[in-house]
């Protein structure tokens, strides 16, 4: 069953409950209320009536009580009092009838009396005493209704007074049939306004529902369009920021599928070129009658690709170390780790006839000092191999308020804008010839990329074609494994 079927099913009996729970009372209390106040009535006229005739019948002497009857008591008061709504009886201690006037309004629904009905006061007498000596009982009569009120005087007789209330009950019965009518009328209407809200309110889950397959079957653009504020809304709202966050999560795997790609082709082509030529070499050394400067040569290129490499398996191994590693956080001081990276640099650099400048700042950086010193190194070597004989490469350190940036700068080629944001993939190389005729495999920058993320700094490139490049680190004040630019 769908939910807004459910939602109506379960909403509309509870309304009904709760709607007939509540009229009923009304109206029964209501009733109450008439009663109530015709018994009152009833009393009142009841101990008019009965003090009418004690006062008439203690102005009477002795003899004249003697000649004188109940009836002829009530009668002489009556005259004076008029007409009354009920009718009266007068009992004796015994229970015996002294006084009963004709009705003079008809019981609705009610018989003829004859001489063996019971007298509906006589069960009362029995319950009245000097303390309580009022009381009062409805009693049915076919389809009608009275109410009978008794009180007992303090010489020993009992007055009895009947009243119709048929109309009363009649009235309860009307309003009660004229509030079920109500309740149907109200529950049809009140039903069919529920039932379209709640289909207004449920459409917005058809359309979310719309957007959720659409979006399992390969349309991951398709966005829940659904601008209201309530739980479906913000439901959609959920689902939009899920779709986006899969969406870029699918784009960074792509992307890593990517480069999965390009590594594990530019690995295959880096093995290929040395492995071909040590076969070819080791060929030659073992099917060909040479020389021994001939043997001599072929055993150097079998060596300088054996090394190269070796090379490439060292800095491949450090590669898939940097992710596994560890790193234990100690403070460092800038000034001296780069004056040790200068002086790893300076042989090579040398051999090129490129100078080495270093402007240091006193500082502290918080990271793992071997990774530090082969991330400079790296950022040294590269720019020195990219610096053209009789210029200079240029490390630069500056302490600043939340942190310490270092700037590696060279004046060589510079890097081509849109190979900017590729230079720290593995294998990638802007100048391959070069980069392979100094050894290089193209896995430099990649490592230090990893270093980079490990410590938490930020690092960016900076470069214009015959310009040179200058990278720049920056570090915070305090270790930090998440990443980002110090502000």
């Amino acid at each position: 069953m769908r939910l807004s079927w459910k939602l109506f099913f379960t909403t509309i009996p509870v309304f009904v409950i709760f709607f007939t729970l509540f009229g009923c009372w009304i109206v029964e209390d209501s009733f109450q209320s008439s009663l109530n106040q015709e018994a009152e009535q009833c009393v009142i006229e009841n101990q008019m009536f009965q003090n009418s005739y004690e006062l008439t019948w203690n102005g009477l002497t002795e003899e004249q009580q003697e000649q004188t009857t109940a009836k002829m008591v009530v009668e002489s008061f009556s005259r004076r009092q008029g007409s009354k709504k009920g009718k009266y009886r007068i009992y004796g201690e015994d229970g015996t009838v002294l006084y009963e006037d004709s009705p003079q309004t008809e019981i609705s629904g009610s018989e003829n009396r004859g001489g063996s009905e019971e007298i509906p006061g006589t069960e009362l007498m029995g319950l009245l005493d000097q303390e309580n000596n009022v009381g009062y009982e409805i009693v049915s009569r076919g389809s009608g209704r009275q109410l009978t009120v008794v009180s007992r005087s303090s010489f020993g007789i009992y007055f009895e007074i009947t009243r119709d209330i048929t109309d009363l009950f009649r009235n309860r019965d009307i309003l009660y049939s004229r509030y079920r009518t109500g309740i149907f009328l109200v529950t049809v209407l009140a039903g069919g306004v529920m039932l379209l809200v709640i289909m207004l309110a449920m459409r917005n889950t058809g359309r979310l529902s719309r957007t959720v397959r659409r979006y399992a079957q390969g349309d991951y653009s398709a966005r829940a369009r659904i601008r209201s504020r309530d739980e479906i809304g913000r439901l959609a709202e959920d689902f939009n920021w899920m779709a986006g966050a899969m969406n870029r999560q699918m784009e960074q795997l792509k992307d890593q599928v990517r480069r999965q790609e390009a590594f594990t082709a530019a690995f295959a082509h880096e093995l290929k070129t040395p492995l071909t030529s040590i076969i070819g070499y080791a060929d030659t050394i073992r099917l060909v009658e040479l020389t021994r400067e001939e043997t001599d040569q072929c055993a150097g290129y079998i060596s300088s690709q054996g090394k190269r490499l070796q090379s490439l398996s060292y800095k491949l191994l450090e590669l898939a170390m940097a992710d596994k590693q560890e790193i234990d956080f100690h403070p460092i001081a800038v000034s001296q780790l780069l004056e040790e990276v200068g002086r790893i640099l300076l042989p090579s650099l040398k051999k090129k006839k490129v100078r080495l400048e270093l402007a240091l700042e006193e500082g502290v950086i918080w990271g793992d000092r071997e990774l530090l010193v082969s991330l400079f190194v790296n950022l040294g070597d590269n720019a020195g191999k990219a610096a053209p004989s009789g210029s200079s490469v240029r490390i630069e350190g500056q302490a600043f308020e939340n942190g310490y940036r270092v700037f590696v700068e060279d004046h060589g080629r510079g890097v081509l804008p849109e190979e900017l944001p590729r230079i720290t993939e593995a294998f990638y190389m802007t100048d391959k010839s070069r980069s392979r005729k100094e050894g290089g495999a193209g896995l430099g920058l990649a490592l230090c990329r990893k270093i980079v993320e490990l410590h938490g700094a930020f690092w960016k490139f900076e470069s214009e074609p015959g310009e040179g490049l200058r990278v720049t680190v920056w570090f915070g004040k305090t270790p930090d494994k998440r990443g980002g630019r110090p502000a």
